[in-house]
């Protein structure tokens, strides 16, 4: 079941979507995102979306992709422009995707995330996404260093 945030999707603000977003905008989109982590390149985007496994969403100055195999989805990246964060656009997107997720067929949607990003940890915990791993120095920093990551999981 879907939680309780995401169960009423059309009430959720509407955005309207980018006219357009490609994998250039969206590798230029996560270089501008401020995120500590490694930016994704042009080339993974572009292979990203060229599966067919691959799920893509996207609002002005912000996107969503994740992929859904049987019973399983995972979001990869969702990315929102540093100033145009705290309006509910990420969980706009995660709900859209766990929505299609379900209605694929989909039970468990799962996603990493930095034990040092706050904002987002708090964010995936609202709409009820649990701890169920951790990965040790998993992501690396674009200052050198390295942070854990969470392993979460939501029932969907």
């Amino acid at each position: 079941m879907l939680y309780k945030t995401c169960r009423r999707l059309t009430k959720c603000k509407k955005w309207t979507p980018a006219a357009k977003m490609n994998h250039n905008d969206m590798a230029n989109l996560h270089l501008k995102s401020g995120l500590m982590t490694r930016p994704w390149t042009v080339s993974e985007y572009k292979r990203l979306l060229e599966s067919e496994t691959t799920r893509f969403f996207c609002v002005e100055n912000g996107f969503l992709i994740g992929r859904i195999i049987g019973e399983e989805a995972e979001i990869l990246n969702v990315i929102v422009h540093p100033n145009f964060r705290r309006l509910g656009k990420a969980k706009y997107l995660i709900c859209k995707f766990e929505k299609q997720a379900k209605n694929a067929g989909s039970a468990k949607c799962f996603l990493e995330v930095a034990e040092s990003n706050n904002p987002a940890n708090k964010l995936y915990s609202n709409l009820g996404y649990v701890l169920v791993g951790r990965r040790e120095s998993y992501y690396d920093f674009v200052d050198g260093s390295k942070d854990n990551a969470s392993i979460l999981s939501k029932e969907i």
